[in-house]
């Protein structure tokens, strides 16, 4: 019997369709039981037997998949790639596929925690269950400059989603594309220029080499004092250190991260206030999370069965 296993922790909530078909093919099905990203060492162990699985952010570097010598096929359950080594991958002729992206689930994510920050929704909220009756201005989103690092599908989302707002766009990126930019009045231009202009920095990169604590203290430092950071790509981007030294110092205003270097995050920017945290949730709008899960198992099945 085939066997595959399903490395996300909430894969088929809202949806068992997914389930079902991957029971139609009398595929063996193996789940993670821990409710969190497993390790090396736990991908290795619950992968012994699997020829497939449906991937989450779990890495399958070269040691991993060397250790898995039944492996053939890896569903990523979404777009990013950069947890896998792909070269290793080719090597050992294990297909990696993805599904398309989730970018208006992401892309409402980041409006959300960009309001919730500007108007101090969550520090109200959190000060009235505690018998505290304080108000906090806030500031407006109307008219502010919005800083995109990583122009693609969930930053072009979040141009799209928010344009009635009067917002001024600025975007760094390796690869332009002028069309979109001239269509939608964004303006390309250096990562420090970004920083320094923009009163709402919004991350969307892959990780890389390049981009791995792209935001450090240097980084942090060319921000506006009333500027918020949103971090919905990859922890690894932020230098977490660099961000709770910011705050703490008041070289930012606020932080708004849905990812994050160690997860379930346990760390010290949970202890700020102007700080909101959501547990890499970008992807959980109901609608798209289906969507995806569905697309994940037709590419898990393709790829096993080379239909």
């Amino acid at each position: 019997m085939t066997e595959v296993y399903i490395a996300t922790t909430t894969f088929a909530e809202f949806n068992t369709e997914p389930i079902d078909m991957i029971k139609s093919k009398s595929f063996g099905i193996h789940r993670n039981e821990l409710g969190r990203k497993l390790n090396e060492e736990e991908i290795i162990d619950r992968m012994q037997k699997c020829e497939g699985v449906i991937a989450g952010t779990e890495n399958y570097c070269e040691s991993v998949l060397s250790a898995l010598p039944r492996l053939k096929v890896i569903s990523r359950l979404g777009v990013g790639l950069d947890n896998i080594d792909i070269i290793v991958s080719n090597k050992k002729n294990i297909k990696v596929l993805a599904t398309n992206s989730p970018a208006p689930a992401v892309a409402e994510l980041v409006l959300g925690l960009i309001l919730d920050l500007l108007r101090k929704i969550s520090l109200h909220n959190n000060q009235i269950r505690a018998g505290i009756w304080e108000k906090n201005m806030g500031s407006l989103l109307s008219g502010k400059t919005v800083g995109i690092i990583g122009l693609g599908t969930i930053g072009k989302k979040l141009v799209e989603i928010t344009k009635g707002l009067q917002l001024d766009y600025l975007a760094f990126d390796k690869f332009e594309d002028q069309r979109f930019a001239q269509k939608n009045n964004v303006e390309y231009c250096g990562f420090n220029e970004l920083l320094e202009r923009s009163d709402i920095v919004s991350i969307h990169l892959s990780l890389s080499d390049e981009t791995n604590e792209l935001l450090d203290s240097n980084a942090l430092e060319k921000m506006k004092s009333t500027a918020i950071l949103i971090n919905s790509s990859r922890g690894e981007c932020v230098n977490e250190a660099a961000l709770k030294k910011a705050l703490d110092e008041k070289r930012i205003a606020g932080a708004g991260l849905d990812v994050y270097l160690d997860e379930p995050y346990k760390g010290c920017l949970l202890e700020c206030d102007n700080v909101i945290t959501t547990p890499h949730i970008g992807s959980y709008a109901r609608e798209i999370r289906i969507k995806m899960e569905l697309e994940a198992v037709e590419n898990l099945i393709k790829g096993l069965t080379n239909e």
